[in-house]
């Protein structure tokens, strides 16, 4: 059943979807997407399980997936999810003293104030982390700093060691 507040939250999604479509990205359900370098990052608007008929709570997860990581024979990049990601961030991460972000939208919510506030939010902080790690090259120097959002630093080692092996070859000009 369709509610007052679940609209709003679709009708946030689908501002930001097209704020965010002059930069790449496409919008499928909650979910914003860009592919670049067999790369793609997403935008995720996660609604909370704490969530009610009085109150809808939502975050917004941000991702990075490295095409080469995925592995043979699996889907490509593009369509890969959030669980697939090999940089996770939260977007509270983003802001100052890093604070876990969640909205809430009750029917009193002013429609408007919320879209300008993610919207900017995203625009200014969301997109810019994702297209900056959207290059191999630029996830590599991050596992390499020993930063690892979203991993443990056994999944950060293991990955750099396979995406460093398949840069390698490529400036080689090899195949494996």
């Amino acid at each position: 059943m369709r509610t007052v507040l679940n609209e709003a939250f679709d009708e946030l999604v689908a501002a930001v979807g097209t704020r965010l479509k002059t930069r790449g990205f496409t919008q499928r359900g909650p979910v914003l997407r860009i592919v670049a370098q067999n790369n793609c990052g997403i935008v995720e608007f996660q609604k909370s399980v704490k969530s009610s008929e009085q109150a809808l709570l939502f975050t917004i997860n941000l991702g990075v997936i490295c095409g080469d990581l995925l592995y043979s024979g699996s889907f490509g990049a593009e369509k890969a999810q959030m669980v697939d990601a090999h940089v996770r961030q939260r977007i509270g991460m983003l802001l100052p003293d890093h604070p876990d972000k969640w909205w809430k939208i009750t029917e009193s919510t002013n429609r408007d104030l919320l879209i300008q506030e993610v919207s900017e939010l995203v625009a200014e902080k969301a997109a810019p982390f994702i297209e900056s790690h959207l290059n191999t090259k630029t996830v590599i120097a991050l596992w390499e700093s020993g930063q690892s959002p979203g991993l443990t630093d056994l999944q950060r080692a293991r990955f750099l060691a396979r995406l460093t092996k398949v840069e390698s070859s490529r400036r080689d000009g090899s195949t494996g």
